[in-house]
C-alpha cells in the first residue's frame, strides 16, 4: 500500500474538499483527486460522495479518516520528538581512552562538557587496550597509532599529534646533570616501557635535528608499560623517562620538569578518534566528537607537540 494515497485522502478530508486542500498543501487538486480515485479502486470501497454542490465523506471514508487522522498526528509527533533530541543532545555516550589521557585531558575536557549538556551521559573506559569499536558497541575509541588506521566499518579522526620525549624532575637534573648527547644518557638512571629481547637489553631509538638518529643503549631503573606509574616517577626523580609531551605537558608547564636533550624525540604518533560513521550517530555522540575536535584543537593547542 502506499501511504502516500491515504495521506492525501487525509488532506482532503480534513479541508472538506481538493480545492481547499490544494490551497493549504500545495498539492495541486488533480492530483489529489486522481490519487483518492486510486485509493478507492484498491478497496474497493466510495469513500467520498462527490457532487457539485456538496463534500461529504461515507462511512467508509469517516472511518478511514479517523485512522489517518492518529497516523499523521502519531507522525509528526515522532518528527517533533527527533527535531528536539537534534535541537537538545541527550542519551548516553560509550567512549574508551588511554589512562594517561583520561587523566590528564578527560578530566579536564569531561566536566565542562557535562555541565554544557546537562542531558548527556558519558561510559568512559579508561584502558590502555585496543579496544574493537563495533564489536563492544563504543562510539568514540581514542587511539594513539604511527599513522591514521583505515579499518573495515570504522573512521578515524585525527585529533593531535603527539611524540615521546625525554623529562626527568629538577633534582634529578641537579643530582646527575643535563646531558649534552643522548650517549650520555646509557650512564643515567633511566625508566621505560620498552622491554629488551634480552633482559640487559634496552634500547631508545631517539631522532634529532635533521633527522639523524641515535641507538641509544640505556639500563633502566624501572622497566614498566604503566606510563602512568614512568610519569610519577620521573616527577620523584627516579631517572630519565621517555613519555608521551601530550601528557607530560602540564608537569613540563608547571616546572616539575624540564626537558632533557629536547632536539631528541621518538617519531610522532597520532592521537585519533575512531568511530562507526557520523551518519549513524547521535545527536549526543556526534556533538561529543565536535567538543572533543574543539577541545584538542583550541585548548590542548595541536601545535604545542608538532
Amino acid at each position: 500500500m502506499d501511504f502516500n494515497d491515504i495521506y492525501y485522502f487525509y488532506l482532503t478530508a480534513e479541508n472538506g474538499g481538493f480545492t481547499a486542500a490544494e490551497r493549504v498543501s500545495g498539492i495541486t487538486k488533480s492530483l489529489l483527486s486522481r490519487r483518492v480515485a486510486q485509493l478507492e479502486d484498491k478497496l474497493g470501497i466510495q469513500l467520498i460522495q462527490r457532487n457539485s454542490r456538496k463534500f461529504t465523506l461515507t462511512d467508509a471514508g469517516l472511518q478511514l479518516y479517523e485512522g489517518a487522522a492518529n497516523m499523521v498526528a502519531e507522525g509528526q509527533s515522532a518528527y517533533e520528538s527527533v527535531a528536539l533530541l537534534q535541537s537538545v543532545p541527550s542519551g548516553v555516550v560509550r567512549v574508551s581512552c588511554p589512562v594517561l589521557l583520561a587523566q590528564h585531558h578527560f578530566s579536564v575536557f569531561l566536566p565542562e562538557f557535562m555541565k554544557k549538556y546537562p542531558k548527556v551521559s558519558v561510559y568512559l573506559d579508561a584502558t590502555d587496550r585496543d579496544v574493537q569499536v563495533l564489536e563492544e558497541r563504543i562510539d568514540i575509541a581514542l587511539r594513539t597509532r604511527g599513522a591514521i588506521v583505515n579499518e573495515a566499518g570504522v573512521v578515524a579522526k585525527k585529533l593531535a599529534t603527539s611524540k615521546m620525549i625525554l623529562v626527568a624532575s629538577p633534582q634529578f637534573i641537579n643530582e646527575f646533570g643535563m646531558p649534552n648527547h643522548p650517549s650520555q644518557l646509557s650512564k643515567m638512571p633511566t625508566l621505560t616501557e620498552t622491554f629488551g629481547k634480552q633482559e640487559s637489553l634496552h634500547q631508545w631509538d631517539l631522532l634529532g635535528p635533521d633527522s639523524s638518529i641515535c641507538l641509544v643503549q640505556h639500563h633502566p631503573r624501572l622497566v614498566c608499560l604503566n606510563r602512568g606509574l614512568l610519569l610519577s616517577s620521573a616527577l620523584q626523580g627516579v631517572g630519565v623517562g621517555l613519555v608521551p609531551e601530550i601528557v607530560a605537558s602540564e608537569d613540563l608547564e608547571s616546572g616539575d620538569l624540564v626537558r632533557v636533550l629536547p632536539d631528541w624525540t621518538t617519531k610522532v604518533s597520532i592521537v585519533q578518534a575512531v568511530y562507526s560513521s557520523r551518519k549513524s550517530m547521535t545527536p549526543a555522540v556526534r556533538v561529543f566528537l565536535d567538543s572533543l575536535m574543539h577541545y584538542f584543537s583550541e585548548v590542548v593547542k595541536v601545535s604545542r607537540f608538532h
